[in-house]
C-alpha cells in the first residue's frame, strides 16, 4: 500500500501557524525570501519513516523549481516518488520521469481532477501497489474525511499518520 498525500493540506503549516502551533516545529520549505513552511517534529518522525519505506508519495501543487526549496524531500525525508503540479509531473528519485511525462500528454486529460486520477492510477500501475489518496476530490480510495481537521493541520497529520500505520497493519494481518 502506498499513500500519495497533498502535503500543504495534510503536514505542512505556514510561519504564523508553527508560531501558534502546541507542538514543536521544524522547517520544511525554505525559499529566497526565506523561511516559509513548517511541520511539527512529530510528523516529520512519521515522514522519514514512511518515505524510507518507499511507501509515501508527496503531492504538491508547485513546479519543479519551486519543489527544490523543500529541504525536507532533499534532506530529511527523500522520497521514491513525488507528483508535482497537482500530478502533472512525476519524480522518480527527483529526477524527472520522462515516460510520465509522455503519457500523461497522450490522455489528453485537461482537467485538474482528471489529471490527479491519471496520476494515482499511473502509480498503482506502475509499482504494483494499491494508493490510498489523502486530498481534495473524489478518487478511489481515500483516507477518510473525518480524519482531518481545518482548524489544527499539524494534528490532522499526526491522525493521518496513525491512521496510515492502521491500515499497513489491518494489511499485513490479512497475509498472515
Amino acid at each position: 500500500m502506498i499513500f500519495v498525500v497533498d502535503v500543504e493540506k495534510w503536514l505542512f503549516v505556514n510561519r504564523q501557524e508553527a508560531d501558534e502551533a502546541n507542538v514543536p516545529t521544524i522547517l520544511v520549505e525554505k525559499d529566497h525570501a526565506g523561511a516559509k513552511r513548517f511541520t511539527s517534529m512529530r510528523n516529520l518522525f512519521q515522514l522519514k519513516k514512511w518515505t524510507t519505506h518507499r511507501r509515501f508519495i508527496p503531492l504538491l501543487f508547485c513546479d519543479e523549481a519551486s519543489y527544490r526549496f523543500y529541504e525536507v524531500f532533499h534532506v530529511d525525508a527523500k522520497p521514491s516518488m513525488v507528483l508535482l503540479d497537482g500530478g502533472r509531473t512525476l519524480l522518480v528519485d527527483n529526477v524527472k520521469d520522462e515516460a510520465y511525462d509522455s503519457a500523461i500528454h497522450e490522455i489528453g486529460r485537461t482537467s485538474a481532477d482528471s489529471i490527479l486520477q491519471f496520476a494515482l492510477e499511473y502509480v498503482e500501475g506502475h509499482t504494483g501497489q494499491s494508493v490510498v489518496f489523502a486530498g481534495e476530490g473524489d478518487h478511489q480510495s481515500v483516507v477518510p474525511i473525518d480524519v482531518y481537521d481545518n482548524d489544527d493541520r499539524l494534528d490532522s497529520g499526526r491522525r493521518l499518520f496513525e491512521w496510515m500505520n492502521q491500515q499497513a497493519i489491518s494489511k499485513e494481518s490479512r497475509y498472515d
